[in-house]
């Protein structure tokens, strides 16, 4: 076994795939091999199988099925008619959906819902599954797998994650991709490889945006360890942006709170003064409202002394005029007694 080969068995022991690829069914077509491979990411094989078969009798035309509620769909697996309650189909919903996003890629993809023109020509094949995100890659290898009667089938995300793994080069490859790599596969496991290879590009190695730095394979994939340590610069370099950045920004926070406490601190001065001015200015007009209020006072005891006054002397006026009355009649009465 070559150095090469030894490390495709290291790549395969060392990543674990998400889901299980299924095992082909004589009686499915290659779409519902992909709806079975769906489903596996949610049942077990037996389980799909049963369910697909359901499918088929509750929806003999599968636009009908991609059209469907998510509800109707689980039902139909379930065997339970197009109205179930929903709670006794909950545990399917999650697959349901699933299932018919799947349907919807395809019709996206192909205008149809069957996939049987994949047998026709593998290289225009592999270029749609790569482009059938919903489906992914290792559930697409393995559409490419059975279409190809079986054989590895390369594509060119596979080459890309062989290539950045340091174990094919990618320039000149595209006519002769199947003879450089199929030697490197393990005996037997060829639609393995295929899954773990769709798994790595399905998950981390991305054409545009690599995450290799979360890949498992990083320290042995030179490019992965090229990219990780960019990425842990720029990490570094972010890092350090953002203290500095947090730095300004506490400084400034800092100063914008001293100049509100100055501006906190001349407010509630210039308030001060203002109820201080308030203040005298109150006490002011209250000494001045009571010098009136006294003057007012000593006015109204003057006059209210002035009318006792003349009221007493009005009085003794009465009363002398009484007695010069009285005195009148009583020298009146006594003249008459002379005569």
């Amino acid at each position: 076994m070559s150095k090469k080969s030894d490390q495709v068995v290291k790549v395969l022991e060392k990543i674990k795939p998400r889901w299980p690829l299924p095992s082909p069914v004589e009686e499915l077509n290659l779409l519902e091999h992909g709806m079975l491979a769906v489903l596996l990411r949610h049942i077990d094989q037996k389980k799909a199988v049963d369910a697909i078969g359901r499918l088929r009798k509750g929806y003999p035309d599968w636009n009908e099925m991609r059209v469907a509620q998510v509800q109707e769909v689980a039902a139909q697996m379930l065997g339970l008619g197009r109205r179930a309650a929903r709670d006794d189909v909950a545990h399917y919903l999650v697959a349901a959906r699933d299932l018919r996003e799947f349907l919807q890629e395809v019709y996206q993809k192909t205008h149809g819902l069957e996939l049987e023109f994949l047998r026709e020509d593998l290289t225009a094949s592999s270029k749609l599954v790569q482009q059938m995100p919903h489906t992914g890659l290792a559930a697409g290898g393995f559409l490419l797998w059975l279409a190809g009667n079986r054989q590895l089938p390369v594509h060119a995300a596979m080459v890309r994650v062989l290539d950045r793994l340091g174990l094919v080069s990618r320039a000149g490859l595209a006519k002769k991709a199947r003879d450089v790599v199929g030697p490197l596969v393990p005996d037997g496991d060829d639609l393995r490889f295929v899954q773990i290879v769709g798994e790595i590009a399905d998950r981390w190695c991305d054409a545009r945006k690599p995450t290799c730095w979360d890949c498992p394979l990083r320290e042995e994939c030179p490019f992965g360890k090229k990219v990780a340590q960019d990425h842990k610069v720029q990490m570094e370099r972010q890092e350090a942006q953002r203290k500095r950045d947090e730095t300004k920004r506490l400084a400034f926070e800092k100063k914008e709170a001293e100049k509100r406490r100055k501006e906190q601190e001349r407010l509630a001065k210039k308030a001060a003064i203002e109820t201080a001015k308030q203040e005298k200015a109150r006490a002011r007009q209250a000494g001045i409202d009571a010098k009136k209020r006294a003057i007012e006072e000593a006015k109204q005891k003057r006059l209210a002394e002035i009318a006792k006054k003349k009221a007493l002397a009005e009085k003794a006026k009465v009363e002398a005029a009484k007695k010069a009355a009285l005195k009148a009649k009583a020298a009146a009465k006594k003249a008459k007694k002379k005569r």
